[in-house]
């Protein structure tokens, strides 16, 4: 019966204290998003600009970058 509730003892410690860390990574993740929302304005953000898409008309240049891939990918 000792050991049963050496057991259960080190159940409760145990999920208390994951408890205990959720409960702090909650607060601390709260706390970042309100100290980044009050100084969003010294971190802006970095515009993207929108990659283009190569057009190939010519259907001998499309299959020679396939026959390239190829070989660079087998050597």
């Amino acid at each position: 019966m000792d050991l049963l509730m050496q057991g259960l003892v080190l159940m409760v410690i145990g999920m208390a204290t994951v408890f205990a860390f959720l409960v702090l990574l909650i607060g601390a993740m709260n706390g970042s998003a309100v100290f980044f929302k009050k100084f969003a304005h010294l971190f802006p953000e970095e515009e993207s600009l929108p990659a283009k898409a190569a057009v190939v008309t010519d259907p001998s240049l499309e299959i020679a970058i396939a026959l390239a891939a190829i070989k660079a990918k087998h050597g």
